[in-house]
Protein backbone atom coordinates (compact mmCIF):
# COMPACT_ATOMS: atom_id res chain seq x y z
CA UNK A 1 0.00 0.00 0.00
CA UNK A 2 1.39 3.17 -1.28
CA UNK A 3 0.89 6.60 0.32
CA UNK A 4 -0.70 8.06 -2.86
CA UNK A 5 -3.53 5.23 -2.65
CA UNK A 6 -5.00 5.64 1.03
CA UNK A 7 -6.60 8.49 2.60
CA UNK A 8 -3.88 9.35 5.95
CA UNK A 9 -6.93 10.42 7.82
CA UNK A 10 -7.47 7.04 8.19
CA UNK A 11 -4.28 5.49 8.46
CA UNK A 12 -3.89 3.09 12.06
CA UNK A 13 -1.80 5.11 14.78
CA UNK A 14 0.97 2.88 14.37
CA UNK A 15 1.31 3.36 10.54
CA UNK A 16 1.42 7.08 10.71
CA UNK A 17 3.98 7.01 14.01
CA UNK A 18 6.30 4.99 11.65
CA UNK A 19 5.86 7.03 8.61
CA UNK A 20 6.38 10.50 10.76
CA UNK A 21 8.77 9.46 13.23
CA UNK A 22 11.37 7.11 11.56
CA UNK A 23 14.03 8.70 8.83
CA UNK A 24 16.82 6.42 9.58
CA UNK A 25 18.69 8.08 12.63
CA UNK A 26 20.31 11.17 13.35
CA UNK A 27 24.61 10.15 12.65
CA UNK A 28 27.01 12.31 14.28
CA UNK A 29 27.75 15.43 11.86
CA UNK A 30 31.47 16.49 11.42
CA UNK A 31 31.85 20.32 12.09
CA UNK A 32 29.15 21.40 9.62
CA UNK A 33 29.79 24.63 7.61
CA UNK A 34 26.09 25.38 8.30
CA UNK A 35 23.13 24.45 10.41
CA UNK A 36 20.09 25.21 8.47
CA UNK A 37 17.08 26.09 10.74
CA UNK A 38 13.67 25.75 9.29
CA UNK A 39 10.78 28.55 10.79
CA UNK A 40 7.57 28.17 12.40
CA UNK A 41 5.16 30.32 14.17
CA UNK A 42 6.83 30.19 16.89
CA UNK A 43 10.55 28.48 16.35
CA UNK A 44 12.04 30.02 19.45
CA UNK A 45 10.28 27.45 21.66
CA UNK A 46 12.55 24.36 20.07
CA UNK A 47 14.45 25.34 16.51
CA UNK A 48 16.55 28.22 17.62
CA UNK A 49 17.39 26.96 21.31
CA UNK A 50 18.55 23.73 19.44
CA UNK A 51 20.44 25.75 17.04
CA UNK A 52 22.20 28.27 19.41
CA UNK A 53 23.23 24.86 21.22
CA UNK A 54 24.46 23.37 18.13
CA UNK A 55 26.39 26.36 17.37
CA UNK A 56 28.10 27.22 20.42
CA UNK A 57 29.35 23.32 20.84
CA UNK A 58 31.03 23.62 18.04
CA UNK A 59 28.73 21.38 15.27
CA UNK A 60 28.41 24.63 12.92
CA UNK A 61 29.85 27.29 11.97
CA UNK A 62 26.72 29.65 10.56
CA UNK A 63 23.18 29.62 11.29
CA UNK A 64 21.13 30.22 8.85
CA UNK A 65 17.76 30.96 9.49
CA UNK A 66 14.87 30.34 7.14
CA UNK A 67 11.32 32.16 6.85
CA UNK A 68 9.44 34.93 5.58
CA UNK A 69 6.22 34.87 7.50
CA UNK A 70 5.32 37.90 9.78
CA UNK A 71 4.37 37.36 12.67
CA UNK A 72 3.22 39.63 15.66
CA UNK A 73 6.47 38.68 18.54
CA UNK A 74 7.86 40.05 21.41
CA UNK A 75 10.06 41.87 19.13
CA UNK A 76 7.41 43.52 17.08
CA UNK A 77 5.84 42.28 13.89
CA UNK A 78 9.05 40.76 12.12
CA UNK A 79 9.49 37.43 9.74
CA UNK A 80 10.64 34.21 11.17
CA UNK A 81 13.97 34.43 10.28
CA UNK A 82 14.82 37.60 12.40
CA UNK A 83 12.59 36.61 14.92
CA UNK A 84 15.05 33.37 15.59
CA UNK A 85 17.95 35.91 15.00
CA UNK A 86 16.94 38.38 17.21
CA UNK A 87 16.98 35.35 19.67
CA UNK A 88 19.79 33.99 18.68
CA UNK A 89 21.37 37.23 19.51
CA UNK A 90 20.75 37.80 22.64
CA UNK A 91 22.31 33.76 23.45
CA UNK A 92 25.54 35.25 22.53
CA UNK A 93 25.70 34.33 18.93
CA UNK A 94 27.54 36.58 16.68
CA UNK A 95 26.08 38.65 13.85
CA UNK A 96 28.69 37.70 11.66
CA UNK A 97 27.50 34.30 12.20
CA UNK A 98 23.54 34.12 11.36
CA UNK A 99 22.67 34.39 7.19
CA UNK A 100 18.95 34.75 7.00
CA UNK A 101 16.34 33.67 4.69
CA UNK A 102 13.14 35.96 4.65
CA UNK A 103 11.78 34.52 1.37
CA UNK A 104 11.00 31.50 2.40
CA UNK A 105 7.28 30.91 2.95
CA UNK A 106 7.03 26.90 2.90
CA UNK A 107 9.12 23.55 3.44
CA UNK A 108 10.34 23.72 0.07
CA UNK A 109 11.14 27.81 -0.16
CA UNK A 110 12.84 26.81 3.29
CA UNK A 111 15.29 24.97 0.85
CA UNK A 112 15.54 26.76 -2.02
CA UNK A 113 15.66 30.14 -0.49
CA UNK A 114 18.24 29.11 2.86
CA UNK A 115 20.49 27.19 -0.39
CA UNK A 116 20.15 30.88 -2.07
CA UNK A 117 21.50 32.41 0.94
CA UNK A 118 24.05 29.99 1.77
CA UNK A 119 25.16 30.84 -2.19
CA UNK A 120 25.95 34.38 -1.28
CA UNK A 121 27.01 34.10 2.29
CA UNK A 122 29.40 31.89 1.08
CA UNK A 123 30.05 32.96 -2.01
CA UNK A 124 29.44 29.52 -3.81
CA UNK A 125 27.27 26.64 -2.55
CA UNK A 126 30.03 24.32 -3.08
CA UNK A 127 31.64 25.88 0.17
CA UNK A 128 29.00 24.06 2.16
CA UNK A 129 30.24 20.23 1.85
CA UNK A 130 28.12 19.68 5.05
CA UNK A 131 24.93 20.93 6.61
CA UNK A 132 22.92 20.49 9.76
CA UNK A 133 18.99 20.45 9.56
CA UNK A 134 17.16 21.63 12.25
CA UNK A 135 13.90 21.09 12.61
CA UNK A 136 10.80 20.09 14.93
CA UNK A 137 10.92 16.53 15.61
CA UNK A 138 7.51 15.63 14.21
CA UNK A 139 8.38 17.87 10.77
CA UNK A 140 11.76 16.07 10.38
CA UNK A 141 11.02 13.18 7.87
CA UNK A 142 9.22 15.74 5.42
CA UNK A 143 12.07 18.34 5.75
CA UNK A 144 14.48 15.63 4.60
CA UNK A 145 12.86 14.01 2.00
CA UNK A 146 12.16 17.78 0.33
CA UNK A 147 15.96 18.31 1.16
CA UNK A 148 16.92 15.10 -0.99
CA UNK A 149 14.93 16.12 -3.60
CA UNK A 150 15.93 19.93 -4.43
CA UNK A 151 19.00 20.85 -1.76
CA UNK A 152 22.44 20.21 -4.07
CA UNK A 153 23.57 16.83 -4.31
CA UNK A 154 27.33 18.17 -3.23
CA UNK A 155 25.98 19.20 0.37
CA UNK A 156 25.86 16.36 3.25
CA UNK A 157 22.91 16.55 5.16
CA UNK A 158 22.74 15.70 8.77
CA UNK A 159 18.96 15.74 10.27
CA UNK A 160 19.30 17.35 13.79
CA UNK A 161 15.91 17.47 15.67
CA UNK A 162 14.53 19.86 18.13
CA UNK A 163 12.70 17.75 20.61
CA UNK A 164 9.37 20.18 21.21
CA UNK A 165 5.51 20.21 22.05
CA UNK A 166 4.80 17.31 19.78
CA UNK A 167 6.71 13.83 20.55
CA UNK A 168 6.72 10.51 19.55
CA UNK A 169 6.08 9.53 23.12
CA UNK A 170 2.81 11.95 23.45
CA UNK A 171 1.59 12.76 19.64
CA UNK A 172 -1.62 10.08 20.22
CA UNK A 173 -3.20 12.01 23.64
CA UNK A 174 -3.39 15.00 22.58
CA UNK A 175 -5.49 17.16 19.73
CA UNK A 176 -2.75 19.13 18.81
CA UNK A 177 -0.48 16.31 18.25
CA UNK A 178 -2.94 14.30 15.95
CA UNK A 179 -3.80 17.04 13.77
CA UNK A 180 -0.06 18.10 13.19
CA UNK A 181 0.98 14.11 12.36
CA UNK A 182 -1.89 14.28 10.11
CA UNK A 183 -1.34 16.93 8.61
CA UNK A 184 2.39 15.90 7.70
CA UNK A 185 1.63 12.42 6.49
CA UNK A 186 -1.27 14.83 4.04
CA UNK A 187 1.87 17.07 2.97
CA UNK A 188 4.28 13.69 2.06
CA UNK A 189 1.23 12.54 0.23
CA UNK A 190 0.83 15.79 -1.71
CA UNK A 191 4.78 15.72 -2.29
CA UNK A 192 4.53 11.84 -3.17
CA UNK A 193 1.63 12.87 -6.24
CA UNK A 194 4.07 15.45 -7.23
CA UNK A 195 7.05 13.57 -8.11
CA UNK A 196 9.18 15.40 -5.15
CA UNK A 197 9.93 12.02 -2.82
CA UNK A 198 8.86 8.52 -3.96
CA UNK A 199 5.98 7.30 -3.28
CA UNK A 200 6.58 5.82 0.18
CA UNK A 201 5.24 1.95 0.92
CA UNK A 202 3.35 2.02 4.34
CA UNK A 203 3.64 -0.95 6.49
Amino acid sequence: MKITEVDVKTLPDDILERLIFEYGGEPTPPLCQAALVLGTSNPNVDRTPEAVRCYKEGLCKKLVFSGGVYWDTEYGRVTEAEYMRRFALEQGVPDEDIILDELARTTIENMIGGTLAMHRAFDYISEVKDMLLITSLYHMRRSLLIAESVLPRTIRIYPHAAHGIVSREDWRSTELGRRRITAEAGYIKAMAAHGLCPDIELQ
